[in-house]
């Protein structure tokens, strides 16, 4: 009668192991159900800030892309549609939430004349891959315009989807502060672009690491000599201390102040054609396999004249 109770006891506690096993043998039918909600959204950051960055050519126009997406696990089945609009009032939260009175920290929003919208609507089309399921709105903003955008500001378009179907809206993520960069071949304005540079401040020896930015297709700004770039240096200091390089179409360079607020005076100077000149090596060229400048100038910054021998390589 024990060893009857006993098998007894045993099937009672196997037999719920043998349904769990039952309900798993059809996986698939698990794995087919939508097991998280189908919701449209922008694509963001966790400060629902989008980052884009154009590369300032020759051309009178660069374009970006702004991507939108569809949250779940499963492909959608249908076709999605969205609208978009500005969204001003994100910007005005954007600045207040960050600087409050601090107004000259404030970012710039676009004008609606800087840049061109393809459209205002998207269409996630459905039958891609998960991974594909993206939409874009092409965002044009010409050159011009690019290169009038300061380096030491901020500059959002801000944006919202205005309606969509055939899903609901993720409310978290309906918004999007949609960031611009500027880049060109020498200097990215997103990640900060450095330079080893060496050289020569009248006969004394000299080695530094330069912060380089983007101006135009052509153009990058960088401090003088030895002088260091902190991204705290107030409007003066960048003033006083900031020349543009001029890249020339066959790779000659030009050197000259960034401002005429701060007094730098910089001037291009005439190498030698005497190899045994120690100004012989600085011709003042770009050298794009190297991505190294030649450079030989003088500046003033109120201090008396420097001549500067340098070069500066990308790192």
């Amino acid at each position: 009668m024990k060893n009857i109770c006993n098998e007894y006891n045993k099937w009672l506690l196997i037999l719920p192991f043998i349904g769990i096993l039952g309900s798993c043998s059809n996986g698939d039918e698990f794995f087919e159900e939508e097991r998280y909600k189908k919701e449209i959204y922008v694509v963001s950051d966790v400060s629902q800030v989008f980052q884009a960055e154009y590369e300032m050519t020759k051309s009178d126009e660069a374009v970006k892309t702004l991507a939108f997406a569809v949250s779940g696990t499963n492909p959608i089945d249908r076709d999605v549609n969205i609208v978009v609009e500005k969204d001003e009032d994100l910007l005005t939260k954007y600045n207040y939430s960050n600087y409050m009175d601090e107004t000259d920290k404030y970012a710039h929003g676009l004008k609606e004349t800087d840049y061109t919208l393809s459209s205002s609507s998207v269409t996630i089309k459905a039958g891609a891959e998960l991974k594909d399921q993206i939409g874009k709105l092409p965002i044009t903003l010409k050159t011009s315009v690019l290169e009038n955008l300061s380096v030491d500001s901020t500059y959002f378009i801000p944006f919202r989807i205005k309606e969509a179907s055939p899903y609901e809206i993720n409310e978290d993520k309906r918004n999007v502060l949609y960031r611009i960069y500027k880049k060109n071949q020498y200097a990215s304005q997103r990640n900060n672009t450095y330079y080893n540079s060496i050289g020569y401040i009248g006969s004394a020896f000299f080695t530094s690491t330069k912060v380089v930015q983007p101006l135009s297709y052509n153009k990058i700004r960088v401090y003088v000599g030895s002088q260091v770039y902190s991204s705290s240096d107030t409007k003066a200091t960048i003033n006083k201390n900031a020349m543009i390089i001029t890249v020339n179409e066959d790779n000659t360079v030009t050197m000259s102040p960034y401002s005429t607020e701060g007094g730098l005076k910089v001037t291009t100077l005439m190498p030698s054609d005497d190899p045994n000149d120690s100004s012989y090596g600085y011709r003042n060229v770009y050298n794009p396999d190297e991505q190294r400048f030649y450079l030989y100038y003088s500046y003033n910054a109120g201090g008396g004249e420097q001549i500067i021998r340098e070069q500066m390589t990308l790192e």
